[in-house]
């Protein structure tokens, strides 16, 4: 029977989606719970979270990420159904593209490289037909090893990590899944699979999965102030709108434009964390962040030097012409009281 259980919680910026699946896991010892996420920075961010929470990692509590999931759990142990050899899969090539006229009834050049590296691309997509092949087997093992499967920063997968999702939500396993459309400014993948439901269009596809999974919103914005979490709100207007939950009043609040020639004594006076879109962009000789790298931190100041597109955005305010949102969306919710735009004189 599908299991009930399954949720996407939807969460704004400052919503503590970490600390959500945290306190999850946390919640009952004789559960077998499996946290997933996508990158190695996240997972030891969570170990870090649990550890504090419950002084060490509870042996009911695994923790991964989801190639590693993919890779361990579910394509290895019944590998054999599609490619002949139990002990065929090396590993992942996250370089190398399949030459694009293979087909994929070609399982050797389809899913794999030359030393036997499944492509990235694929994966996903070997693991819902390995299922297949194998009698449902994967999804069955899954099932006698874990009760509960949590996945952090849901945003970030993509193509055919929709259909095992879907394995996953119609098994008897409950499942978890937090994130943050808003916020997608990484992918697992390249694969065109379910192109339409990336970014904000995930809600979407989970909206469509009702009959099996549940979704929630939580608005609640416990890092920026009003200002901030209105101007982020305005990047996503088909979104629920985000309540800010900080009261604290600096003197010095809100989204504000800096002039060039201001840099300097601006950062002199508020101190702010500077962010920029890659290390090619000219900070005035100021220390600066990437911005997605800064995705998960918290600062009460942040100094953004914009994007071209991003300053057509400060001029015209107009969300359906500016490319990446969610990258001004990352940069802006990631301060608590203030942000300031570098623009020319």
């Amino acid at each position: 029977m599908p299991s009930t259980t399954n949720r996407f919680i939807v969460a704004v910026a400052g919503a503590g989606k970490t600390r959500e699946i945290v306190e999850l896991a946390l919640s009952d010892p004789d559960r077998r719970v499996l946290i997933v996420t996508y990158t190695n920075e996240n997972r030891s961010l969570i170990a870090k979270r649990v550890i504090e929470r419950a002084g060490s990692t509870p042996a009911n509590i695994e923790l991964t990420t989801w190639y590693s999931f993919l890779l361990n759990d579910c394509a290895r142990p019944y590998q054999r159904a599609l490619t002949g050899d139990v002990g065929a899969i090396r590993g992942i090539d996250f370089q190398a593209e399949r030459n694009q006229y293979v087909k994929s009834t070609n399982t050797r050049k389809y899913f794999f490289d030359s030393r036997y590296n499944m492509y990235r691309d694929g994966v996903s997509d070997f693991v819902c037909k390995l299922d297949a092949a194998a009698d449902g087997a994967v999804i069955r093992r899954l099932e006698h090893i874990y009760d509960l499967i949590l996945i952090d920063e849901m945003q970030d997968l993509v193509g055919y990590d929709l259909e095992v999702l879907h394995l996953l939500m119609k098994s008897t396993l409950s499942l978890v899944a937090v994130g943050d459309p808003r916020q997608h400014t990484l992918s697992t993948n390249r694969s065109p699979k379910n192109k339409k439901y990336r970014g904000a269009g995930m809600v979407d596809w989970f909206a469509e999965q009702s009959a099996i999974c549940d979704v929630e919103h939580r608005v609640q914005n416990y890092r920026c102030n009003e200002q901030i979490c209105r101007f982020a709100d305005a990047l996503f207007p088909h979104l629920p709108k985000s309540e800010s939950m900080v009261t604290e009043v600096t003197g010095h609040d809100g989204v504000v434009y800096v002039a060039e020639s201001e840099v300097v004594d601006y950062v002199d006076r508020y101190h702010p964390v500077a962010l920029r879109y890659s290390r090619a962009f000219d900070t005035a000789g100021l220390p600066a962040i990437n911005i997605r790298i800064a995705k998960g931190s918290t600062f009460d100041r942040v100094l953004i030097f914009p994007t071209g597109p991003m300053r057509e955005y400060l001029t015209h305010l107009d969300p359906s012409k500016l490319k990446s949102p969610e990258l001004l969306y990352v940069a802006t919710t990631r301060a608590r009281f203030s942000v300031a735009f570098v623009v020319p004189d």
